[in-house]
């Protein structure tokens, strides 16, 4: 369940989402289910299911939109339009996956952490409607040295129940793992790190990177929302979370048919959040984050370490 996730009519007119939104809905299957976090601000809760085929997850469909996609989620706005402008828009894709090769972190090499970085991209994008303004990619593909605790930064414009426009600078924090429940704390993790150290995202925006990534009118309009010095204070702006979690199904599908396999992944999945949400409205209460909106994304996966590993391998060629 969601609680006015948010508004379609948008007045950031110059701030548009980047990624390319054909096929979702075709690739990422929503399940509903009746939970609520109970949240007194804007959030949602929400959990899809891939295809499935032969008692497994199909991966053919996501491939593709990774694919569609990569190149709109690595690099910056003003590169994606340096790339139009020398009419290269076909390389932008390979040129993406090539600069992802280069920039694998040794720490999570072949582990295919970056998976849940661009899940979580999309989703900000394409379901919460809230553009792109920088990501942990783009740092690291760009050669310069970063400290960035979150996996992105977006903006999310909406209205409260008077009408009134408001703003939230919606932090990204990603995790696929084992258990929906491992993932969860695990992000709390991340989000009370990030959280700590509320300026560091302001300052990586107000520096190089936003001169590269937005043209003169955008970055006006951006600074006038969200940096100190520039702020017009008429405009409400909060800081908020957007979360993706991907996790193992725990299925034995050897047990099923096909038809009773897919009622078994659907039947488990509302479980996992009906037993889930009110670990993840504790995790807010005891992280004093009450203040807050949050916006999970969930998707289960038939084993999410060898299933990122695997989905990212292919995505880059390897």
């Amino acid at each position: 369940m969601h609680m006015r996730e948010v508004s379609k009519m948008s007045d950031n007119s110059l701030l548009k989402s980047t990624s390319i939104p054909s096929g979702f809905d075709s690739v990422f299957i929503e399940v509903q289910h009746a939970c609520s976090l109970n949240l007194k601000n804007p959030h949602c809760l929400r959990i899809y299911c891939l295809d499935i085929s032969n008692n497994s997850f199909s991966h053919v469909a996501l491939h593709k939109f990774l694919q569609k996609n990569i190149g709109r989620y690595v690099f910056s706005r003003a590169a994606i339009e340096r790339f139009r402008l020398d009419g290269e828009e076909e390389a932008i894709g390979l040129k993406a996956i090539e600069l992802l090769r280069n920039a694998s972190n040794l720490k999570d090499k072949g582990a295919g952490g970056e998976l849940g970085e661009i899940l979580l991209y999309l989703f900000l994008e394409q379901k919460l409607n809230a553009p792109k303004l920088l990501s942990k990619v783009e740092l690291k593909t760009s050669g310069n040295q970063y400290v960035f605790g979150s996996d992105g930064v977006h903006l999310l414009y909406d209205k409260n129940l008077a009408g009134e426009p408001y703003y939230q600078l919606v932090l990204g924090e990603s995790k696929i793992i084992g258990s929906l429940k491992d993932a969860i704390d695990d992000a709390f993790d991340s989000i009370a790190k990030v959280n700590a150290k509320p300026d560091n995202e302001l300052r990586l925006i107000e520096s190089n990177i936003l001169n590269e990534a937005f043209d003169e009118a955008t970055i006006d309009y951006v600074k006038s929302l969200i940096i100190p010095s520039k702020r017009d204070l008429s405009i409400n702006i909060d800081r908020a979370f957007g979360v993706f979690l991907g996790y193992t199904i725990g299925i034995d599908a050897s047990q099923y048919s096909n038809a009773d396999y897919r009622k078994a992944v659907v039947d488990k999945m509302a479980n996992d959040i009906q037993t889930n949400a009110a670990h993840i409205a504790q995790k807010i209460i005891n992280a004093k984050m009450s203040g807050y909106s949050f916006y999970f994304y969930v998707i289960p996966f038939d084993n999410a370490s060898n299933d990122r590993a695997a989905i990212i391998k292919k995505l880059k060629g390897e």
